[in-house]
């Protein structure tokens, strides 16, 4: 079952069991106000309590890419995430764009949008389409406050084949319905499965939404219903702040109030599949805790962290945040996850997962036309009934088409419903709406401590995600204590060394010292020692000592630690699982030897029948070619599940079959503790835990 499956499940049981309002044991409005201590203006750690990481001063500084009105294709997306030039991509440098920005704002000349929430210096979706309307010559935005959304509205007009006016058929003149979405870096990674091109859709206001790098923006035109629906979200969430009131804070702090908060702590770690408690509280208020002060100003945003900081001053959970710098698959993350909610910490492929948006609107939108929806389908599985994924106006119409003892009507077909869903407010208006508007994935991936809140939600959510399926076979998901690898109790060291060994602080033993000869008297044998060579996954597994032979061994500089003690080494923060996700790029630990080298390890490029949901060839097949995705529908079955059935959804123009990536490359480098290799003088997480232990 996937993500969104799991959230609209998630998001009923938070509304059945919210019914109860003030009479719920869980009603955590307090009415006592408190002082409030002024926050250091820093990120990271010596900020706040339970968050690691640096001091960060974060400002986009790599190109984006913008797209208009359906100009764009899934080539670009490979192209931009490969870090090619997008054929049709138009490229934003963020240097630029600051400065025609600030230059603006000097002169007061009106052509962007002052914003009261985020530092200057960084750049909103809406600083992005101005910038375009000032730049492109066949491009013209104005835009206006509307105080019904607290937003602002755009009119376009765009002259498609650049002839100098806005007359001709696919011109578009004073168009009111333009909107975004945005695509995500996935970087070197393939672990794309429910994505097109189209990206993530969002309802969020423009001038509140950051620009990450590295990242694609497609602003087009949608029908009016899509507007109409975007702005009554808006409209609905200006209700939720005008009723948001001070009880906990004092009367001079500006809150907001969130009618539904679901917080699932992780339980098992170790294990595949969600795990934990919901825990629900009801009329969450929050307030500013200046988290990111290198990215909002002061007092002014309200985020998802900011409200999980709050719950957390008023003693109702816990919770611990880790900073995500440059990863190892080259995506600039450069935010706070959420790792820790009352004690339980994300470990290996269990994490954290958040959402937050208007109950009645959070399942609007599905990437239908994708390959990997109809794969690995159980006929008889609660999944196979709701994998057509139903979008705005189109919840039923056909029997399923993968249960032929269900008969029914109410599954989705890619067709307009001739009425929507009165609790989920749905006009289905067949002059006014485009169900193919709703054909992209629905906005996800934001980080807490930038997505703003200011126009709150009924309901936010932090709960977990197994991410088990989504990489490759189990011996390369690695956590602390699952005995694959021998984790050292430093505590108990019989020699263990001081500030006076010349190589204090130094991880990489080998600097000074000969590992294969460091215990001259033949001791190291088989209980000590390991192969210096990294091991990949696939063609040797992941196993503490797969070389048997005493003369093909070395110490690795963990196992010293183990009599010697962690020679000056920091204590860890608690993390048990793929340390180096994070400390491999921008965080790269100094003198630890080949801990995060990149080597040619790629068995078959990683192309594994483990994963044919990552490694499988690129598609793009035309929906209204029936040839093409019949044969699609063969070469599928064939190669990844018997269960396909293609023909779910209605030939559309301009629409494709669409899914994954295509395969790795060959000769593709990856990092000595990867996904796909580990590195046995310095294994990750163990030789992380045992020299850097979480006490």
């Amino acid at each position: 079952m996937n993500k969104k499956t799991i959230l609209g499940l998630m998001v009923s049981s938070i509304l059945l069991a919210g019914c109860g309002g003030s009479d719920s044991s869980d009603d955590t409005t307090v009415s006592v106000p408190v002082a409030q201590e002024e926050v250091t203006p820093a990120t990271g750690t010596g900020a706040f309590d339970k968050v690691w990481g640096p001091d960060v001063k974060f400002e986009l500084n790599t190109t984006v890419y913008a797209y208009l009105n359906g100009n764009i294709e899934r080539q670009d997306m490979i192209d931009q995430f490969d870090r090619k030039i997008p054929e049709n991509g138009i490229a934003v440098d963020p240097v630029k764009l600051r400065a025609a920005k600030a230059d603006s704002y000097a002169k007061g000349d009106g052509l962007y949008i002052p914003n009261e929430i985020y530092n200057d210096n960084q750049i909103t979706f809406a600083d992005v389409l101005m910038y375009l309307s000032q730049t492109q010559d066949n491009f013209n935005v104005e835009y206006e406050w509307s105080e019904d959304i607290q937003s602002y509205k755009y009119t376009v007009w765009h002259d498609k084949n650049n002839d100098g006016d806005f007359d001709d058929e696919g011109d578009v003149k004073a168009d009111p319905n333009w909107y975004a979405t945005y695509m995500i870096d996935f970087g070197k990674f393939k672990r794309e499965l429910y994505y097109t091109e189209s990206g993530e859709a969002l309802y969020l206001r423009l001038e509140e939404v950051m620009v990450q790098p590295n990242s694609g923006l497609h602003f087009r035109s949608y029908s009016p219903m899509m507007t109409q629906r975007r702005e009554s979200v808006q409209q609905y969430q200006v209700g939720i702040k005008q009723n948001s009131k001070n009880s906990y804070y004092s009367d001079t702090t500006e809150v907001i109030v969130v009618p539904v908060v679901s917080i699932t702590p992780i339980e098992e770690t170790g294990l595949p599949g969600p795990s934990g408690k919901e825990q629900l509280f009801f009329n969450v208020e929050a307030r500013s805790h200046n988290f990111r002060p290198d990215i909002f100003k002061k007092d002014k945003a309200i985020t998802m962290a900011d409200v999980l900081l709050s719950m957390r001053e008023q003693g109702l959970i816990d919770v611990g945040f880790t900073f995500w710098g440059k990863l190892a698959s080259d995506v600039d993350v450069q935010h706070f996850i959420i790792n820790e909610i009352n004690g339980q910490r994300a470990a290996g492929f269990k994490n954290y997962v958040i959402n937050t948006g208007v109950s009645w609107a959070l399942e609007d939108f599905a990437a239908k036309y994708m390959v990997s929806q109809q794969a690995n389908l159980d006929s008889t599985a609660v999944g196979a009934s709701s994998s057509t994924m139903p979008t705005y106006c189109d919840r039923k119409g056909q029997s399923n088409p993968f249960d032929p003892t269900d008969t029914s009507l109410d599954h989705p077909d890619g067709i307009l419903d001739t009425e929507g869903e009165a609790e989920r407010r749905e006009n289905c208006d067949p002059e006014l709406t485009e169900v193919s508007d709703w054909y992209n994935d629905q906005e996800f991936h934001f980080f807490s401590d930038v997505w703003v809140m200011n126009h709150p939600g009924d309901i936010m959510a932090v709960f977990n995600f197994s991410m088990y399926d989504f990489y490759p076979v189990g011996d390369s998901k690695r956590i602390a204590g699952d005995q694959k690898w021998p984790i050292a109790d430093i505590n108990n060291a019989i020699a263990p060394l001081n500030s006076e060994h010349l190589g204090w602080g130094v991880a990489d033993c080998g600097t000074c010292h000969s590992l294969n000869g460091i215990h001259s008297k033949d001791d190291i044998g088989v209980s000590l020692g390991v192969n210096p060579k990294p091991i990949s996954i696939y063609d040797e597994g992941v196993t503490s000592y797969p070389v048997t032979d005493p003369s093909e061994l070395v110490i690795a500089p963990f196992e010293c630690a183990s009599c010697h003690g962690s020679n000056g080494a920091p204590e860890g923060h608690g993390e048990e699982g793929s340390c180096f996700w994070c400390h491999s790029e921008d965080v790269i630990p100094p003198n630890h030897g080949t801990a995060s080298t990149y080597i040619s390890k790629m068995y078959e490029g990683g192309n594994g029948e483990d994963i044919p949901n990552r490694t499988y060839r690129s598609v793009d097949v035309d929906s209204t070619d029936p040839e093409a995705v019949s044969a699609l529908e063969v070469e599928l079955q064939e190669n990844i599940t018997e269960v396909m059935n293609l023909s779910v959804y209605p030939e559309k123009e301009g629409i494709k079959w669409q899914g994954y990536w295509g395969k790795y490359k060959d000769d593709m480098k990856v990092r000595t503790n990867s996904s796909w290799t580990t590195d046995p003088v310095y294994p990750d997480p163990y030789a992380c835990v045992t020299c850097h232990p979480n006490n």
